[in-house]
């Protein structure tokens, strides 16, 4: 399977969120931190943001992931396979065996 990339959403000052695009790009694993295919926008998670508009989308995506995944922390990272647009996993945290794993498959 050489057809995937990772969506990552995180927040600022978050090490774990760092730790994990830091790996990611150290790997040179694709993946896609933006949101409603404006790159000019991040997956940032700002909940205190003083942007209105970034603050309640921050605010609606939290609600969604929780009650969708069930997540209790950031990053929030899932994959997915570039021909059928399907997650094939998703997980929450700093979590290099994951990481490691989807970037073989690219192999």
């Amino acid at each position: 399977m050489s057809n995937i990339h990772a969506v990552i959403y995180t927040k600022p000052h978050c090490m774990p969120c760092k730790m994990t695009t830091k790996l990611m790009d150290s790997l040179g694993m694709p993946y896609e931190n933006t949101y409603y295919g404006n790159s000019e926008q991040t997956n940032s998670i700002e909940l205190d943001s003083h942007n209105e508009v970034k603050r309640t989308w921050s605010e609606k995506k939290v609600e969604k992931l929780k009650a969708k995944y069930n997540i209790t922390s950031l990053p929030f990272i899932k994959i997915i396979d570039d021909e059928t647009e399907e997650e094939l996993e998703f997980w929450s945290g700093f979590r290099p065996e994951k990481i490691k794993k989807w970037n073989a498959e690219l192999s």
